[in-house]
């Protein structure tokens, strides 16, 4: 009986003490860590959600930018951080997937490490030519990588954007030699600057240079035609591969948050991804609002992950 009365009065404590941990917190600066460089899609989803946070609760949220190590230096440093909400990791397909696919060891293991909050935001992923590459055209493409080898830029080696640009390579052909860099922006500058021909963008990290005319979109990695680019081909209408990549980006918190810190958080990432002044930043810089459950997202990886091991597989990139 005594057995049962503790047990009970326990339970009575822990729930208790997770209502206030989610009452009181945050009562300190947040931080959430960045992989890649500032003005990457990742980059720009932490800044937005970071602004409406710091709105809705009145504490600083400080986005910081920990580039390198194909995200492992960020992704460590939040997996080692205290599990207490104050410290959270802002991630794409390469950092949540990728990367444990290609490497034989990483330095954290996601469904380990941590948990999931939510998905926050979607980007096309497009294949951007520099205007000096004359490149006018996939077609174009085509025929001078099948010809001699050709460059392409992605934000990292491993990234989702290197899978597509090696899915294509398999699929067609083509001589396709990858460039990896810190990040969305500094890959879309190589392109813009014809530091490499052409790179596998994130439609957002490409738009400014599209606008400034040093950069010309030639296809979509999509299923269907989007409507920021009406008259964009798709990749499989262009007879190059069957593959739907969109570039996503989340947010965790490490393993041992308390749940209702990681609801907390979720509701109001949602909430501000649902307000019409983060639409139109998203909407200005070619992205969408993306939100999940915490259920959700982790079934997104996993479903994910036998995707992404296929196309590993079929580039010859485990171990590369």
């Amino acid at each position: 009986m005594r057995r049962l009365i503790a047990l009970a009065v326990g339970a009575v404590l822990a729930s208790t003490t997770a209502v206030m941990a989610q009452d009181s917190y945050p009562e300190k600066p947040i931080t959430i860590l960045v992989p890649f460089a500032p003005g990457g899609i990742v980059d720009i989803a932490a800044r937005i959600v970071g602004e409406g946070l710091t709105q809705k609760w009145g504490q600083q949220v400080i986005v910081e930018n920990r580039t390198g190590g194909n995200g492992f230096i960020a992704a460590q440093a939040a997996a080692r951080a205290e599990p207490d909400g104050y410290t959270l990791l802002a991630a794409e397909p390469l950092v949540s997937v990728i990367n444990e696919l290609i490497f034989e060891t990483t330095p954290y293991k996601i469904a380990e490490d941590f948990v999931p909050i939510t998905t926050m935001t979607a980007t096309p992923l497009v294949i951007a030519a520099s205007t000096q590459s004359g490149l006018g055209s996939m077609a174009d493409l085509i025929e001078q990588s099948k010809a001699k080898q050709m460059n392409f830029s992605s934000p990292a080696n491993g990234s989702l954007n290197q899978l597509v640009g090696e899915w294509i390579a398999v699929k067609a052909g083509l001589k396709l030699r990858h460039i990896g860099y810190r990040g969305g922006a500094p890959a879309a500058a190589a392109v813009a600057s014809n530091e490499v021909p052409f790179g596998v963008l994130a439609y957002s990290s490409s738009r400014p240079y599209v606008e400034a005319g040093k950069v010309k979109l030639l296809a979509v990695a999509e299923a269907k035609r989007i409507d920021l680019e009406p008259e964009l081909p798709t990749l499989i209408e262009s007879g190059l591969s069957d593959l739907d990549a969109t570039q996503w980006t989340g947010l965790y918190a490490p393993a041992g948050t308390p749940a209702a810190i990681v609801d907390k958080l979720q509701k109001a990432v949602v909430e501000i991804l649902a307000s019409p002044d983060a639409q139109a930043k998203l909407k200005a810089n070619g992205a969408s609002p993306y939100p999940s459950t915490s259920a959700e997202f982790t079934a997104s990886l996993a479903k994910q992950r036998t995707q992404f091991a296929e196309i590993v597989k079929a580039a010859g990139l485990k171990g590369r």
